[in-house]
């Protein structure tokens, strides 16, 4: 990404995150410890920044140092709404999801050009340069691409890491929001969603990077649903839970009483939100339209789960989670001596501590 080349630049980042957190220049000031009509002169490119005012302004506005300090993306500006003073929390959520995709994006560029992290090669069969596909063909591929074609998939970072998409979790409103770079893609979503819905965006945003879609955002999407989003979607489904394992596990259905234990067991291997698993069960015609509204709002509590199976779904995608071949990247980083600690944590995601660090040996050995 491209450095901004003007404190006018530096300015107009910071009015745009100050306007995403919803704040007046005065609100701000008061956060930082400015004079209101500092805040204007930085806004308009007329007042330096020292790096503790920057730094503060960061932690203020909650995004990343370096967000003030580069260009986003072409694809990114292209589509993303102009904040206003009366900009609604939709648009709101969505910059400030996007500047975790910059930093994001920003992270994974590094780790790729000093060659700690390498992008897996794309299977020809996934590799939908035309941005057309049938949903369920492409989850099927995407599954054989990762041997994987039946059963529960693991961790979703690692899954989607396998298939070129480095995600990451973080602690924003808005769903998800991806990005296509050169041969890899990124990919941020929200860790306020449910563990259920959480693996979902994931996958949704994994569609998106399949179809090479360069920018996408789920900020919003549920207000105007289109085509391109239903059918990304029946992605969704069809590669978390396919229709085979569910025809599968419906063998074991005897009479009406053990279709709720069967939904909760496949919600729980799958690790499903409910109401996706009685969407996924009615669409395949295994229950009517009335089953499937009485299943959807007498939602499983955590004792239905225990009480059926004895446990309960293991909940994925916590804030700061990466995928297996992010950490190792960054661990290699660290071991090597290319990053201090500090670099090693925030490359993390704050996953773990300093003091959790492995130890690491870079003096020469004596003669």
């Amino acid at each position: 990404m491209e450095a901004v080349q003007s404190w006018e630049e530096v300015g107009e980042r910071i009015a745009e995150a100050r306007l995403a957190a919803d704040m007046s220049q005065g609100d701000l000031a008061s956060r930082v410890g400015l004079d209101r009509t500092a805040i204007v002169r930085i806004e308009a490119g007329d007042r330096r920044v020292s790096a503790l005012e920057l730094s503060r302004l960061a932690q203020a506005l909650a995004v990343p140092l370096a967000h003030f300090l580069s260009r986003p993306p072409a694809s990114l500006v292209s589509r993303r709404a102009t904040l206003e003073d009366v900009s609604d929390q939709a648009t709101r959520a969505s910059y400030r999801l996007d500047a975790w995709l910059e930093q994001h994006a920003r992270n994974a560029h590094w780790l790729i050009a000093e060659g700690f992290l390498t992008p897996p090669r794309l299977d020809p069969s996934l590799q939908r340069t035309d941005g057309q596909a049938d949903p369920s063909t492409l989850a099927a591929a995407a599954r054989k691409a990762l041997d994987l074609p039946s059963g529960p998939l693991g961790p979703m970072a690692d899954v989607v890491e396998q298939l070129g998409l480095f995600l990451t979790v973080v602690d924003e409103p808005a769903e998800g929001a991806s990005l296509l770079q050169d041969g890899y893609g990124v990919a941020v979503i929200s860790g306020e969603a449910q563990p259920g819905r959480r693996r979902w965006t994931a996958a949704h945003e994994l569609g998106h990077h399949l179809l090479q879609d360069e920018y996408h955002s789920d900020a919003g999407v549920a207000a105007s649903r289109d085509e391109r989003e239903r059918q990304i979607d029946r992605f969704a489904e069809c590669f978390i839970l396919p229709s085979q394992d569910v025809h599968n596990a419906w063998k074991e259905v005897k009479d009406p009483s053990s279709v709720r234990p069967t939904m909760l067991a496949l919600a729980a291997s799958y690790r499903m939100s409910w109401s996706a698993v009685v969407k996924r069960v009615r669409s395949l015609g295994l229950i009517d339209g009335d089953e499937a509204r009485g299943q959807r709002a007498n939602s499983p509590t955590r004792g239905d789960f225990l009480a059926v199976l004895g446990e309960q779904p293991i909940p994925d995608l916590e804030p700061g989670t990466t995928g297996k071949l992010w950490r190792k990247a960054v661990l290699n980083a660290w071991e090597t001596g290319a990053i201090t600690a500090p670099r090693t944590i925030e490359l993390l995601y704050d996953a773990i501590t300093v003091e959790e660090l492995p130890t690491r040996i870079l003096e020469e050995p004596l003669p």
